[in-house]
């Protein structure tokens, strides 16, 4: 990460003009952020970098495409995203203060904590910063509506909140008629080697259960706990999920060429899902096409 050493550049990004009438100031916009921390904008945010795919994705679809001026090299989607400056990659040590700062922005949108450095070097020099990093369904909804208000864009942010929660409501009545005792279980794989799967904490838990599964590690509290091979072969999943950016480390071949899982039934019965990764591992709207791919691989005749 690089601070740019012409001073006279930086306080010109940071120096905000004076007033050139005596017209009252329009009320500033507050908002809470994921860390706990309170941000004040004078005015709605109109130039906006963002540090994540996930913030990227969830700004245009609340209606601030036209605002975000940059982002990272992950983010893809939508495609207008990829077309973008590019201010790093996603770990704070890939990230260019310095290129953040030559785009001129008036919000950096981050993933939070693991971006602390890079929003305590921009504070520092007066930008302000808005962590996105939401833990549940209904945070996510929350976070769009919070970023149609720093944006100014609160109708369509409104609008798309209420379309993420439809959708999750309208999968939950359907997997509401299947019993607790009939939904099939799930092994999530997060990594092989060593082998990982998703705790309770992750969404990769919540998409399995919100789309009808049983998560045979919904005993394991926190993000990415090690299992071994030995437990999940002895709690014999029907079905195998994961998301599908693990190359040939997941894939059904590789999956029944290892010790003992020839034996276990979703590897028997050929029930190894792969899903693809933008829609299962990044907390956005598009979350809900994640569940909606896991209740129609577990319960396909509710789905057709």
């Amino acid at each position: 990460m690089r601070i740019t050493k012409h001073i006279a550049a930086l306080v010109a990004l940071v120096i905000v003009p004076l007033a050139a009438s005596a017209a009252p100031s329009p009320a500033a916009i507050t908002a809470v952020d994921a860390t706990g921390k309170t941000l004040s904008l004078s005015a709605p945010a109109r130039r906006i970098v963002s540090l994540s795919p996930a913030a990227t994705e969830t700004l245009f679809a609340v209606g601030a495409g036209d605002y975000v001026v940059g982002d990272t090299t992950y983010c893809d989607y939508p495609v207008a995203a990829a077309t973008l400056p590019k201010i790093g990659g996603f770990s704070s040590s890939t990230i260019s203060v310095e290129r953040i700062l030559a785009l001129k922005p008036d919000l950096v949108v981050t993933a939070g904590r693991i971006h602390a450095p890079v929003a305590e070097a921009l504070e520092k020099l007066g930008i302000p910063t808005f962590a996105y990093a939401p833990q549940s369904f209904a945070a996510i909804a929350d976070a769009m509506r919070t970023l149609g208000s720093l944006a100014a864009t609160q109708s369509m942010a409104d609008k798309a909140a209420a379309s993420l929660l439809a959708a999750l409501a309208d999968i939950e009545q359907k997997i509401a008629t299947v019993k607790s005792a009939d939904r099939p279980s799930v092994f999530w794989e997060i990594y092989d080697e060593p082998l990982m799967t998703a705790g309770t904490a992750t969404f990769q838990h919540a998409i399995v259960e919100a789309g009808g599964g049983r998560d045979i590690f919904s005993d394991l509290t926190g993000s990415w706990p090690r299992v071994s091979a030995e437990e999940v072969i002895k709690r014999a999943p029907a079905f195998i999920m994961g998301a599908d950016d693990h190359g040939d480390k997941l894939t059904a071949a590789a999956i029944a060429a290892r010790p003992g899982w020839a034996s276990i039934p979703a590897v028997r019965e050929g029930r190894i899902v792969l899903l693809p990764a933008a829609i299962v591992s990044r907390p956005t709207p598009r979350i809900a096409e994640g569940v909606l791919a896991v209740a129609k691989a577990l319960h396909p005749d509710l789905f057709r």
